[in-house]
């Protein structure tokens, strides 16, 4: 990893856009790479003072940047409260803004147990308790058909890709891509010194695809309004963009679905799991509307189960 904050990538991208590029490749202006870099090297000292504390301290530092955040990025705020206005329309103001610091607090303690991911590792995911979602991974997979893992961004989802792959010997993870070049190869870094291999969903899922044909376990987070291909299906109870491709890959291969996230529990965490989802049991007309309805209700019944640990900035909702 430490290859990473302090190797030719960064620099390379200051000067060609990305590490690997041509000169004569299309990169962004200068100006854009000297600020990105600039984050870069913020997130890379961030990091460094991050991973010399101890882990009770550790998190007090995480969950104060986190507050500071919600101070200063108002839009990001007002957002929140509106997705909780959405959701939530009989909760008072006053519980929408303690949900809301709530939230926060977790999101910190969180940040700083995805940014020692290695430490999760390195004693193999003590203080993680898990009510067979490992099994009931195992089990599906032993079927040959591979298995999806449906989840989302709830709880310290770094550390349960890594608590699956663990567990699993492996685990292919869809990710978003930072735009930032050397950020993201750093987070990828350190998914993959845990096990996973992340598969950009903007880019080419071939990877994807074979891990599933080969049997193998992969990872979805479906819970955010993205880029790619989307069609409107309810979530919580509101019209919601959701990514089409999970469900016409489930269905065309036949792979079995399993619900499983992650939350605090006291100062560790909990893997828990929801009923699986049969591609086999959809078909005709309008198959993955409804199966995508079924994915959404899943996580719907997580979110409202632990709101404190989802991620609430999101404009996941174009109503909110």
């Amino acid at each position: 990893m430490w290859d990473v904050l302090t190797g030719r990538s960064a620099w390379c991208y200051l000067y060609m856009g990305t590490p690997d590029a041509d000169m004569g490749a299309d990169v962004p202006p200068l100006h854009r790479r000297i600020r990105r870099l600039c984050y870069y090297r913020l997130a890379a000292g961030v990091l460094w003072l991050v991973r010399r504390l101890p882990t009770g301290l550790g998190r007090t530092f995480c969950t104060g940047l986190i507050r500071l955040a919600l101070t200063l990025r108002r839009r990001e705020r007002e957002r929140a409260l509106a997705n909780l206005r959405l959701v939530f329309p009989d909760m008072t103001p006053g519980a929408r803004e303690a949900l809301l610091r709530a939230s926060a607090e977790r999101l910190g303690a969180n940040l700083f147990d995805a940014l020692t991911l290695d430490r999760w590792h390195a004693r193999r995911y003590e203080g993680i308790t898990d009510d067979g979602a490992v099994d009931a991974l195992l089990a599906l997979r032993s079927q040959g058909r591979g298995v999806l893992v449906l989840t989302g961004h709830f709880g310290c989802w770094e550390l349960l890709g890594g608590y699956l792959a663990s567990g699993l010997d492996g685990l292919t993870v869809v990710t978003g891509t930072i735009h930032n070049v050397p950020v993201d190869e750093m987070v990828n870094s350190w998914r993959r010194e845990a096990g996973m291999t992340p598969v950009p969903r903007e880019g080419d899922l071939r990877p994807l695809l074979r891990s599933l044909k080969n049997g193998d376990v992969a990872a979805v987070l479906l819970d955010q309004n993205t880029r790619v291909e989307n069609v409107v299906v309810p979530f919580c109870g509101h019209p919601a963009p959701t990514p089409v491709g999970f469900a016409r890959l489930a269905l065309k291969l036949g792979t079995p679905v399993l619900p499983v996230v992650i939350g605090r529990e006291g100062r560790g965490h909990r893997v828990t799991h929801g009923a699986g989802l049969d591609p086999e049991d959809y078909t005709g007309d309008e198959a993955e509307i409804r199966f995508l309805t079924d994915c959404n209700t899943a996580l719907e019944s997580c979110l409202r189960r632990n709101p404190a640990e989802w991620v609430w900035f999101h404009s996941r909702w174009h109503e909110a």
